[in-house]
């Protein structure tokens, strides 16, 4: 199975999960680059999902499934889901089996995908920080990313933003760590070759990502409201 970052919008990422041909597709913000690319190498949509309602997310899938019919997973509140996913669920796609995580804070319905050890969270957790609160339920974003820190540490993140780069240079001043600046050198790296940072990791968030090392949630509150004013 393969992991495809597809560049979209100002800084989102499309993921195509590719294997034997067939693709899943995570997210679609846009639908342009995906038809060409469907196009060009030949692969056939099986499936659409989606974390969230947020147009980013979300504003390809008409154009893609007019042209590639397929179903689409995701939430409720997406308006799109041909079928309605919650948490707890689990389907079968493209051979693996898709677990869907309830992950309620940066939206009220907001989903994560797990297949295997590959987790799509979609703007629940990036790169050395999480998305921003827009629900308002400080409390629910706090346990949606407890629930991604008890994973295994060799889980890989495949983030729905290229932010890591910035959130890396405000973490620096949270956590003084050798492990931050290397990270914050090697993703410095990157995208001056303009590579994607990502995947990361359940493992390497607990050493780098702030939010997974804040252990209560008025400090989260407090830290969250921070980054938004920075």
């Amino acid at each position: 199975m393969n992991i495809i970052p597809i560049p979209a919008l100002a800084d989102n990422y499309i993921w195509v999960i590719e294997k034997d041909r067939h693709i899943t597709v995570v997210d679609p913000g846009e639908a342009d680059l995906l038809l060409d690319l469907i196009d060009k190498k030949g692969w056939e949509l099986d499936a659409v999902l989606l974390t969230h309602k947020h147009p980013d997310h979300i504003g390809g899938v008409e154009a893609l499934t007019r042209a590639h019919p397929a179903p689409v997973y995701g939430p409720e509140e997406t308006g799109l889901a041909t079928r309605v996913v919650s948490g707890g669920e689990m389907f079968p796609l493209m051979g693996e089996t898709v677990e869907v995580i309830a992950t309620p804070g940066h939206t009220e319905g907001h989903v994560a995908f797990l297949i295997g050890k590959d987790l799509f969270p979609g703007d629940t957790l990036f790169l050395s920080s999480c998305g921003r609160v827009f629900s308002g339920d400080y409390d629910a974003m706090f346990r949606s990313l407890g629930i991604l820190k008890r994973m295994d540490d060799d889980v890989k993140v495949y983030s729905a933003h290229e932010y890591s780069l910035s959130n890396l240079e405000q973490s620096v001043n949270y956590i003084d760590s050798d492990a931050v600046r290397d990270e914050l050198a090697r993703v410095r790296k990157l995208r001056e070759e303009g590579a994607a940072t990502l995947p990361t990791t359940i493992g390497k968030e607990k050493a780098v990502n702030p939010f997974f090392i804040i252990d209560n949630v008025e400090e989260f509150k407090k830290y969250r409201e921070f980054r938004d004013r920075s």
